[in-house]
């Protein structure tokens, strides 16, 4: 089904370390996809945030915000927003940045093992069925244990390991052996009133699906979760906007009767219609 309404609540400019596009050539092409919106919401990984001058890109990235805004405030809601990447790693620098910007939005999501292998660069066919077990747990340990930082309003990324583990250099492996560690941070998330992200990067790549599965949605709101955000985890003008209908509908699909974007830290909802 086509979504008249659609709004894209995780997007990358340029001012991350892999986004593509400036901020005007996104909201263009926003435009010209019939959005009704976007949240940029730039990386700021706190395991590389000096290295990568993630000061720096942010500001630069809340200030190209501004800009565009003043261009496309007709035809275009554009929102400000961050995606803080393993958090933990330094919270201090995380809680600076969050508490001196006006974010509408922040994002987390948590992208290595807690002993810093990045998720995306291990080949997994190499590794035996316990091993992979042994990942998993630690990494959805460590999800949980995000979950338990107040200052965000999204957890992104929730199945990213799913990305990695169902592609072609490796064999189908099922997360669900974490599904108790996995219902206790979507009860986390519905208990203290954040949101859930579902992701359609994932529909473009070698896994072809979107993320999470419809099973953890469905579980997130029969915990009580109230609040789900769809976005394309778009990193170029090439994919804003991409497959967020078939995210929508999986939001349908779960149960629930609207999705929502954030503003001023507080969730707006849209209608499914």
């Amino acid at each position: 089904m086509y979504y008249q309404k659609r709004f894209d609540g995780h997007v990358h400019s340029d001012c991350s370390p892999r986004g593509v596009d400036s901020m005007m050539s996104l909201c263009e092409q926003a435009v010209h996809r019939g959005l009704f919106g976007f949240a940029v919401t730039d990386c700021c990984d706190c395991d590389r945030f000096d290295e990568m001058q993630f000061s720096d890109r942010v500001r630069e990235s809340v200030y190209c915000v501004y800009k565009a805004r003043s261009v496309f405030e007709n035809s275009l809601v554009i929102l400000n927003g961050i995606e803080v990447g393993q958090p933990l790693d330094n919270l201090g620098k995380a809680e600076n940045i969050i508490n001196h910007v006006p974010f509408d939005v922040v994002l987390t999501s948590v992208k290595k093992y807690p002993d810093g292998r990045k998720i995306s660069s291990i080949n997994y066919s190499e590794l035996s069925e316990n091993e992979i077990i042994r990942l998993l747990e630690s990494y959805y340990k460590l999800l949980f244990e995000t979950t338990k930082w107040d200052n965000f309003d999204v957890l992104s990324q929730l199945t990213f390991p799913m990305r990695y583990l169902n592609s072609e250099s490796a064999p189908y492996f099922s997360i669900r052996h974490c599904d108790d560690v996995i219902e206790a941070i979507l009860k986390k998330l519905a208990e203290d009133g954040k949101a859930l992200e579902v992701n359609t990067s994932a529909l473009r790549g070698k896994l072809n699906m979107i993320l999470p599965p419809v099973r953890y949605l469905r579980m997130f709101k029969e915990l009580g979760g109230e609040f789900v955000t769809v976005g394309s985890g778009s990193h170029s003008c090439a994919s804003i906007g991409s497959d967020l209908s078939e995210g929508i509908s999986l939001v349908h699909e779960a149960g629930f009767s609207n999705y929502c974007y954030f503003e001023k830290r507080k969730p707006v909802f849209i209608n499914i219609g």
